[in-house]
């Protein structure tokens, strides 16, 4: 959970996709955050989007985006301890402006890779962190 609240780092794990995040203001258990999506291969374009981050507990995190063409999207990632690590659990409630609906197959997509892809590296970076003693 701790690296996925690293938000300015994310993007060494998206590097063709995810081009930066800036953390515009934070507050408490709430980050605002501005990134910088690279849809190369669908919209052959660069979208800027706010979001806005809140730990809910120990054990969840939502993101809500607060403009761009997903605004209104809800993502809410839960872990949960289990004997052989963590299991981590998403939902998402997708939101597209209308210029976007046509994309929302692409797009679901993209999102479910991009989050299983984000995963596995995170946890390839904790696996060699416990092997190089850190």
């Amino acid at each position: 959970m701790k690296l996925s609240e690293d938000y300015e780092s994310i993007p060494q794990y998206l590097p063709d996709q995810l081009k930066s995040v800036k953390i515009i203001e934070q507050n408490g258990n709430e980050t605002k955050t501005e990134e910088i999506i690279v849809f190369s291969t669908l919209l052959k374009k660069e979208i800027i989007q706010h979001a806005l981050h809140r730990k809910n507990g120990n054990n969840q995190l939502t993101t809500e985006i607060i403009s761009g063409p997903a605004k209104g999207t809800t993502l809410n990632v839960t872990f949960e301890k289990i004997d052989s690590g963590t299991k981590v659990v998403f939902d998402v409630d997708l939101k597209l402006s209308i210029k976007a609906k046509f994309l929302q197959p692409l797009i679901k997509k993209y999102y479910k890779m991009v989050l299983t892809s984000v995963l596995y590296k995170m946890n390839n970076t904790i696996l060699q962190s416990q092997t190089n003693g850190g």
